[in-house]
């Protein structure tokens, strides 16, 4: 059961009805291609640079798949160098569009916020205000604006007792069309605020923290994806002549490295920037993780794979305190898997395979200091990908939130605090 917030002709009314993106996916496929050696791997990435495809998700153990979509014109070109490396390539998503739409077409169309819908960013922010004027635990902040003045808010919660306690801060959205994320956070606001189910664990933890909660770091992306494409990334700023957007993910200024899981090339997916913290919106978030000094977590919230990840990402050293990430995030899979049986892989950011420097859980805990900083990547690992249904909202919220009370009440007995 969950709190459903009515604010009337407050909010938006397309926070359930989405429009139809202008951009299509007709006959785009998504493969899966199981590499079997490093070098496959570098192979892989070598080929859908080469076709300029947008890469769904890179294996981080050998035996996880390569996800990319393909549009139809490249797909016979590109299976054809797959089979000539001796692998194979399922045709997993089978048309994109396809997808898209029959998620779309099984919307409720509704007026009002709803925690189990995908809603606007007009919407969340109207629904976090209308949270604190409600709630005395509830202080509403904005971090800045973005590139296109779209105000990023988030949400403290506390129990306002007690003095130095511990933060712990959770974000979702910085990659524009991880829509789930965003609605996790916003999972995590309705339990932790409102309490529903009267859990004496949530008490205990305020008892302990003072959390942060920002659904969406990356609102006109976000927006962009709801309008005009689906399978948008980056954020909107214009960076040349035909091409917009930088990945805020790989623009952290924490051993920013375009060559190390990035591009240089501002059409592609993975551009990052033009130099490390070239995005007002990279910069926002930089600002708020470091001038908070009693961050003692983070959670980098995206889709899809099911990890609980932690730094490294621009180098497979482990971090000195790597034992006491790992015992964290574990705590938090095993509590994810009794939920709803999902299991979360947790590891190390690069281990074995690929690096991606830039990211903001690095920049969090190298720049910042914040000890216990994750990338927490949702459900799914083989059906829909990004393009998550609706039915995946309250599931993907219970099981992630019962990680996140696992690994803040673990933290609580493991820092002694």
């Amino acid at each position: 059961m969950w709190t459903q917030l009515v604010l009337g002709v407050m909010l938006s009314t397309t926070a359930w009805s989405v429009p139809n993106p202008t951009i299509r996916y007709d006959g785009h496929k998504v493969l899966q291609i199981l590499p079997k050696t490093i070098e496959d791997v570098h192979e892989l990435l070598s080929l859908a640079k080469k076709y300029h495809l947008d890469i769904w998700k890179s294996p981080r153990y050998l035996n996880e798949t390569f996800d990319v979509r393909v549009d139809p014109e490249q797909i016979t070109d590109f299976v054809n160098d797959i089979e000539a490396l001796g692998l194979k390539a399922n045709h997993w998503i089978t048309d994109v569009q396809k997808l898209i739409d029959e998620i779309s077409s099984g919307r409720n169309r509704r007026a009002t916020f709803s925690i189990g819908a995908f809603n606007d960013h007009a919407s969340i922010n109207a629904y976090l205000d209308s949270l604190a004027s409600a709630n005395p635990h509830v202080t509403v902040h904005t971090m800045g604006n973005s590139y296109e003045g779209r105000a990023i808010k988030y949400v403290k919660i506390s129990n306002n007792l007690g003095v130095n306690k511990k933060a712990i801060y959770a974000d979702g959205g910085i990659h524009a069309r991880e829509w789930l994320a965003v609605t996790t956070v916003l999972y995590f606001i309705d339990q932790i605020a409102n309490n529903p189910s009267r859990d004496r664990t949530i008490d205990a933890l305020l008892g302990k923290f003072d959390f942060y909660f920002a659904p969406v770091v990356n609102p006109d992306g976000y927006e962009y994806s709801r309008s005009h494409d689906r399978m948008w990334r980056k954020n909107r700023r214009p960076v040349i002549s035909g091409c917009n957007g930088v990945d805020l993910n790989r623009n952290f200024a924490y051993h920013w490295n375009p060559d190390n899981g990035g591009s240089r090339n501002p059409c592609e997916e993975v551009h990052a920037g033009t130099h490390a913290t070239s995005e007002i919106e990279t910069k926002h978030l930089q600002n708020f993780l470091c001038s908070h000094s009693n961050l003692i977590a983070y959670l980098n919230v995206h889709t899809y794979g099911q990890y609980w990840i932690y730094p490294w990402g621009y180098t497979p050293i482990l971090p000195t305190d790597y034992r006491d990430l790992d015992h964290l995030g574990r705590s938090a899979a095993t509590a994810i898997r009794h939920t709803h049986g999902r299991t979360f892989t947790v590891g190390e950011d690069t281990r074995v395979l690929y690096a991606a420097a830039g990211g903001a859980d690095d920049y969090a805990k190298g720049a910042c200091g914040v000890k216990y900083s994750y990338t927490v990547e949702l459900r799914d690992t083989g059906l829909h990908g990004f393009v998550a249904p609706t039915s995946y909202i309250i599931p993907a919220g219970e099981e992630t939130f019962a990680g996140f009370k696992a690994f803040a009440t673990e933290l609580v007995h493991y820092e002694h605090l």
